[in-house]
């Protein structure tokens, strides 16, 4: 459902916290450049004329570099700016709403935690993928909670879209997750903390391929 191709590999997640515009779009456009098929913009706590300035510079960005851009938890702004899909969590649209109103053609990605119930109920309403997580402790979301890496191979028996990884996943653990076959792996820290953020991603595209 939705662009089934481009669910797979690194997906790159927005930080939230950066040093200024400039910086964060310039970081990005490093990593929109570096042959991914998606990104995420993750973003909780900008006003809407900031949030709406940055999606439509990243936007662009990702349609220059046939890179499909996700937004996350915000339909309002998916629509508006007619990108490629939305990530959803526990409290955000309901996703048989989200597709109705998007329609078949749109990537509508489902947080589904630890249980592999949701995963489920996900895919049978046309969710495009499922995300589980976090596999490790992370900055990035306090409350998140840490999950046993063994229901990523009970997942695989049972869900027939792409599945997702996320949560404190660098490079130097990535190969950890690897075993259980993920579609794609989402970094947020693992990548945009780095200094050197296009040879991280290299290293870390090498190890996933």
């Amino acid at each position: 459902m939705g662009n089934i191709n481009a669910l797979k590999g690194l997906y790159p997640i927005t930080p939230s916290i950066y040093k200024s515009d400039i910086d964060y779009l310039y970081h990005i456009k490093i990593v929109v450049e570096s042959g991914i098929n998606i990104i995420q913009f993750r973003s909780k706590n900008l006003s809407f004329r900031r949030k709406a300035y940055l999606i439509k510079a990243i936007s662009s960005l990702c349609v220059e570099n046939n890179v499909k851009l996700i937004i996350n938890d915000d339909p309002y702004m998916a629509k508006m700016f007619d990108v490629s899909g939305l990530h959803l969590g526990s409290k955000d649209m309901n996703l048989r709403s989200a597709r109705r109103y998007f329609g078949k053609n749109f990537i509508i990605g489902k947080s589904c935690y630890d249980s592999i119930e949701l995963a489920k109920y996900s895919m049978d309403n046309d969710a495009s993928y499922v995300s589980f997580g976090s596999m490790y402790p992370t900055s990035s979301k306090e409350s998140a909670k840490l999950i046993k890496h063994s229901i990523l191979t009970e997942a695989k028996k049972v869900i027939k879209i792409p599945i997702c990884v996320i949560g404190g996943i660098n490079k130097s653990n990535v190969s950890s997750v690897l075993k259980y076959k993920p579609d794609m792996i989402s970094m947020i820290a693992g990548i945009f903390d780095n200094k050197e953020i296009k040879k991280e991603i290299e290293d870390i595209k090498s190890i996933i391929l």
